[in-house]
C-alpha cells in the first residue's frame, strides 16, 4: 500500500455564528499552532457553526480523490485543513512531503510585480527554493502560454491569466499532495484540458485531491470520491456510487421545504431573464392552466430520467380565435434553448369562439433529459399575434446516468474491440536479413 501523504482523524471546524461571537479565536489558533492544543477544549455552542464535525479521511500517493457536496457541506474548510491554513478545533491532521495547493487566483501573486518575477516569489511561499524555481521558470513559462503578458503588472491580469499562472506554478513545484479548489472552472476550456493532463501525469508520483462541482470533470479525472454532507462524510469510496449520492442530495435540497421554486410569472421580479418578455392579453384570453403530469394524470413536478413528459395546457378565450396554436421552446438550467415544439407543426390551427375552453397536451416519448431543473415557456398563438407568454411550472429530471455531460443523453449503442496486433508484411523480414 502507499505510503499515506494526507490523514485527518476526527477533525472537527467550527467558526463563529456572529461577529464577536469567539472573540479568542485568534489567539486559539496561535496557541494550537504553536502547542498542537488549544489551551481549553472547545465545543460548538450556540454561537458557533460547525463546518466539519469528525472528520476522518487518508489520501495515499497515486491517489486522485474528488470531493463533493453541496454548498456549505464544508468541502474548501476541508482542504484549507488539509493545506495547513487553518487548524482544527479538534482531532488532528497530518501531512507528509511537499503540499502544493490552488485554491485562490492571487495567492503569492504580488499585485506590483510582474507575472515572471511572481513565479520564484510564489515558489519561496511554497517552501521551494530559488534554485528550484529557477529551473522550473522555463517549464512554467512555456505551460502557462501567456508569453508578453509576463513581463507586465500580475494586478492586470484577467482571472484567466492569474489561473494559467497560478496552476503552473503549483504543478511544476514537484508537490507531493496537490489541492484544487474549484478554480479549474475559471479557464477556457482548451487549458482545463490541459491542466487535467498534467494533473493525470501527476498523480503518478503524487496524490491529487480536487474540490470541483463539475461531476464530469470528477467523475474523468479521480478514481475515488469524498461526498461531504452538512460537516461529515457521507461517502467514500467509487466514482459512480459518489456521484449518484451527491445527484440525490441535490434533488433533495431543490424539493426541500423552504427551497425557492421556480418562478411561475413576472410578478416576482424573479423570472430569469432568459425566460422573458412574458405577455399576457386578458381582454382575449384568461390565464394559462399548465401542469406536467405523470402517466396517471396527475399533475408533478419532477420525472424520472428517460420518463415521458406530458405538458397539459387549458385556457378560457374571452373573445374569438381564428388560428389557435401552442409553442413551447424548453431551456437548459444555465438558460440554454435546447428546443422548440410548436402543435401547428403536427396539426393544423383551430377556431374557437369567446367562451371556449382550449386543451392542448403535448407529450415527448422519451427527452432523455439530464438530471436537474428544467425551464420553459407556453406561448398561445392565435395566427400571427400572441395571446399569451407563461413560464412552465417547475420541473426537476431526477437519476439518470451516474455521468453525463451537456444537457441530454440521447439513447445509443457502442461497440469497442481491439484487435490483435496484426503480423508482418510477407517478405518483411527476409528483406530485412539482406545484407548491404
Amino acid at each position: 500500500m502507499s505510503a499515506a501523504l494526507l490523514s485527518l482523524d476526527g477533525v472537527s471546524k467550527g467558526f463563529p455564528a456572529a461577529p464577536g461571537a469567539d472573540r479568542r479565536a485568534w489567539a486559539r489558533q496561535v496557541w494550537r499552532a504553536l502547542w498542537g492544543r488549544d489551551p481549553v477544549p472547545r465545543a460548538a455552542g450556540p454561537g458557533t457553526v460547525a463546518a466539519l464535525e469528525g472528520v476522518s479521511l487518508t489520501v495515499r500517493r497515486g491517489e486522485s480523490v474528488g470531493v463533493v457536496g453541496l454548498n456549505g457541506a464544508g468541502k474548501t474548510t476541508l482542504l484549507r485543513l488539509a493545506a495547513g491554513h487553518l487548524a482544527p478545533d479538534a482531532g488532528r491532521v497530518t501531512r507528509t512531503g511537499r503540499v502544493a495547493t490552488l485554491m485562490d487566483l492571487t495567492a503569492g501573486l504580488a499585485p506590483a510585480l510582474s507575472g515572471r518575477d511572481c513565479i520564484p516569489l510564489a515558489g519561496a511561499l511554497a517552501g521551494r527554493s530559488r534554485a528550484e524555481m529557477a529551473a522550473a521558470a522555463p517549464h512554467i513559462e512555456a505551460f502557462c502560454g501567456l508569453g508578453p503578458a509576463l513581463d507586465r503588472p500580475v494586478g492586470g491580469y484577467s482571472s484567466g491569466m492569474a489561473l494559467r499562472l497560478g496552476f503552473a506554478i503549483a504543478v511544476h513545484c514537484d508537490p507531493d499532495l496537490l489541492l484544487v479548489d474549484e478554480v479549474l472552472s475559471v479557464g477556457d476550456f482548451p487549458f482545463r484540458q490541459r491542466c487535467l493532463a498534467r494533473m493525470m501525469v501527476l498523480r503518478e508520483r503524487a496524490a491529487v485531491v480536487l474540490v470541483s462541482h463539475n461531476l464530469a470533470e470528477v467523475a474523468r479525472f479521480c478514481d475515488r470520491v469524498v461526498v461531504l454532507d452538512r460537516g461529515r462524510v457521507a461517502y467514500d469510496g467509487l466514482p459512480e456510487a459518489g456521484l449518484a449520492l451527491y445527484r440525490r442530495l441535490a434533488e433533495g435540497a431543490e424539493g426541500a421545504e423552504g427551497a425557492a421554486p421556480a418562478p411561475r410569472d413576472s410578478e416576482d421580479g424573479a423570472t430569469p431573464g432568459f425566460l422573458k418578455p412574458l405577455f399576457h392579453d386578458a381582454t382575449r384570453v384568461g390565464p394559462l392552466d399548465l401542469a406536467w403530469l405523470d402517466d396517471g394524470g396527475a399533475a408533478v413536478a419532477t420525472a424520472p430520467f428517460g420518463a415521458p413528459l406530458t405538458l397539459r395546457l387549458r385556457a378560457r378565450l374571452a373573445a374569438p380565435a381564428r388560428a389557435l396554436f401552442v409553442g413551447v421552446p424548453l431551456y437548459a438550467p444555465d438558460g440554454t434553448r435546447i428546443s422548440g415544439l410548436a402543435s401547428d407543426l403536427a396539426h393544423p390551427p383551430v377556431a374557437a369562439g369567446a367562451g371556449a375552453t382550449v386543451t392542448a397536451t403535448l407529450t415527448v416519448p422519451a427527452p432523455r433529459l439530464n438530471p436537474g431543473p428544467w425551464h420553459g415557456v407556453a406561448v398561445l398563438h392565435d395566427g400571427p399575434g400572441t395571446l399569451a407568454r407563461q413560464p412552465l411550472p417547475p420541473l426537476t429530471i431526477t437519476g439518470g446516468p451516474s455521468r453525463h455531460w451537456g444537457h441530454w443523453t440521447p439513447a445509443a449503442t457502442w461497440t469497442l474491440s481491439a484487435g490483435a496486433r496484426s503480423a508482418p508484411e510477407e517478405g518483411c523480414e527476409a528483406r530485412a536479413k539482406v545484407p548491404e
